[in-house]
């Protein structure tokens, strides 16, 4: 089962990048860009705290904002 969540993750990950991505333009301040940490945010953290953590990024992703390498916080045990 997890195994397919993290397949669609990188699906809808993917599409995003061949459909939406090109006319939105590269304007990410962050490494990995918002959408690469919004798809391993989700596959690590699951869709309720992987979403959270994916809206505070890009909320901070705006100028005036951080810069530089942001990875996704590892998962608590």
């Amino acid at each position: 089962m997890t195994a397919l969540y993290e397949r669609s993750v990188r699906a809808a990950l993917r599409a995003y990048k061949l459909t939406l991505s090109p006319y939105i333009g590269q304007a990410c301040r962050f490494r990995p860009t918002c959408s690469e940490y919004m798809a391993e945010a989700l596959i690590t953290h699951g869709p309720v705290r992987g979403s959270w953590l994916g809206i505070k990024r890009i909320c901070r992703c705006r100028p005036g904002g951080g810069t530089g390498y942001d990875p996704v916080p590892g998962r608590e045990t």
